[in-house]
């Protein structure tokens, strides 16, 4: 079953508007543009009423079986409050669902389940996680194309990328155990490229202008790269960015 993405007319002429204002705006103004943003599309769609809801997909693909360890989705096998940027049109207030074992964003409406098109998905947010998804590309440093949480949206930017790979175990008393093995991978955005730091070693070798700087104040934090790499990711990332613009 498929859905074809209406043209919206309105919704260009409200982008134009409001980005008119905020290069106007500054500070305080630049906040009070965003919630007045965000509450003029909220009300766009209310409008429309349902044909603002209709995306471009097919049904999506249940598991034919359970899995005894592991989960193949993202925070919870329930839909959450999220939004999707699809097709170049924001969508807020939608019940979403990630099936990050395949890479698959799932629009949830009453019982129907939609598998979104990823190619047309630039970006969605989950509950508080927001993620981005990259293509193939060659040149960026990502070894996988598909969806990636933005965990710090700084100059350094810094991506999480869960990789989920199935297998099974074979028992008498049991039978077939399935099992979803998790991976997770994080990357630092270095000029047009993103590198890997998923180590101390990589992390430090990303920041070599400010190598010292930056190990002194994880010392001073008291931050661990085994229980907590990414925290430690996420501060020395904002320090980096700190010391680096002056």
């Amino acid at each position: 079953m498929k859905f074809g993405l209406p043209v919206f007319s309105l919704l260009p002429v409200i982008f134009f508007q409001f980005n008119h204002a905020a290069a106007q705006s500054q500070g305080e103004d630049s906040i009070f543009y965003q919630l007045a943003f965000n509450h003029t599309v909220t009300v766009y769609y209310d409008q429309l009423g349902d044909q603002s809801r209709i995306f471009n997909g097919t049904k999506y693909p249940e598991f034919e079986y359970k899995f005894q360890n592991g989960s193949p989705f993202f925070l919870s096998e329930n839909p959450l409050p999220g939004s999707v940027v699809y097709d170049s049109v924001y969508y807020p207030g939608l019940s979403v669902l990630f099936d990050d074992y395949r890479q698959y964003l799932v629009i949830v409406d009453q019982f129907f389940k939609l598998k979104l098109i990823n190619e047309k998905v630039s970006s969605f947010q989950i509950g508080d996680h927001h993620f981005v998804r990259f293509p193939e590309n060659k040149n960026n440093g990502l070894p996988y194309a598909g969806y990636y949480e933005v965990i710090y949206s700084g100059h350094s930017q810094v991506l999480k990328h869960v990789v989920k790979k199935y297998r099974e175990q074979l028992s008498i008393p049991e039978g077939v155990t399935r099992i979803l093995d998790e991976q997770v991978f994080y990357y630092i955005k270095r000029g047009e490229h993103f590198e890997p730091v998923n180590s101390k070693r990589e992390l430090l070798k990303s920041m070599e202008d400010h190598r010292k700087d930056v190990q002194k104040y994880i010392r001073k934090k008291g931050l661990s790269y085994h229980d907590d790499l990414e925290n430690i990711l996420i501060q020395a990332a904002s320090y980096y960015d700190q010391i680096d613009q002056h």
